[in-house]
């Protein structure tokens, strides 16, 4: 009898410490605050789980913060079962070394347990769309005009194919562009609804884009090298400002030539621009 008494005090104190291990997992602007005592845990327990490791000077993850923090809120709002968290490395050196980190920030993306290298962009819509796209199909299926208003009305820029073939040679070659992109959403679709809606024609690529002339269509050869051109080309504005977030998308893209033009935006030299 005693030892059944211990053995269930043992087994209770035992749920008891589980309870309070898991409520240490804090979370700022929806993030998930991850030290050494809840790190295995937290990217064991969920099947999805990007982490930035982080320190507090760093220029670059003082940019970054804020647009994880969007992510994390426009993902937990779409009830995925995405998780973001950050784990300060100047505090926890033990992780920091574990992964890897050389560099701030560093951004490691795990998968039931399993980390891969993050790849993706550093504003909230590249990091959303990346994500989805490692934990999802490749492109998003709209059967119905609501579909591809929602779809288009939550991406900053998404790419359409209007395929009713998909075996066809130039559907194969949008869905394995899709599948190397992963910087925006993309999608396809065969409902006629959806191309009366849009004005597109059977067998067109069009990106959508919340800025210039509001979309561009596809009008080379259907190629991968070619897709993926028209996508880095066609999804940044004409004019781009120069930063820390915009940086790897001017210059680790497609497009290799570029114009800089160094202005004042306090003596009101935009307004030349944008007239």
């Amino acid at each position: 009898m005693r030892v059944l008494r211990s053995l269930g005090l043992v087994l209770f104190v035992a749920g008891l410490a589980l309870v309070a291990s898991d409520a240490e997992v804090k979370e700022e602007d929806g993030v998930l605050v991850l030290t050494k005592d809840n790190f295995q845990s937290v990217v064991e327990g969920n099947e999805f789980v990007l982490v930035e490791f982080y320190a507090p000077w760093c220029g670059h993850c003082k940019a970054l913060a804020p647009e994880y923090a969007k992510a994390a809120k426009a993902l937990a709002e779409k009830n995925s079962n995405i998780k973001l968290g950050k784990v300060d490395a100047t505090e926890e050196q033990e992780l920091a070394e574990k992964h890897g980190v050389r560099g701030y920030p560093t951004l490691k993306f795990f998968r039931s347990g399993t980390p891969i290298e993050y790849t993706g962009g550093r504003e909230k819509d590249t990091i959303i769309s990346w994500l989805e796209k490692k934990t999802g199909p490749a492109a998003k299926e709209l059967e119905t005009v609501a579909d591809a208003e929602e779809f288009l009305k939550e991406n900053n820029v998404a790419v359409v194919g209007f395929f009713k073939d998909r075996e066809s040679a130039e559907c194969k070659a949008f869905l394995t562009t899709a599948n190397a992109v992963d910087d925006y959403p993309f999608a396809v679709t065969s409902s006629e609804d959806v191309y009366a809606k849009y004005e597109a024609k059977c067998g067109s690529v069009v990106l959508f884009k919340h800025f210039d002339d509001g979309k561009a269509v596809f009008d080379g050869e259907y190629t991968e090298e070619a897709l993926k051109k028209f996508v880095a080309a066609q999804a940044l504005p004409l004019i781009v400002d120069f930063s820390h977030e915009t940086a790897q998308k001017i210059f680790g893209g497609e497009i290799k030539n570029h114009l800089l033009f160094f202005i004042s935006k306090e003596a009101g030299h935009m307004e030349y621009i944008e007239s």
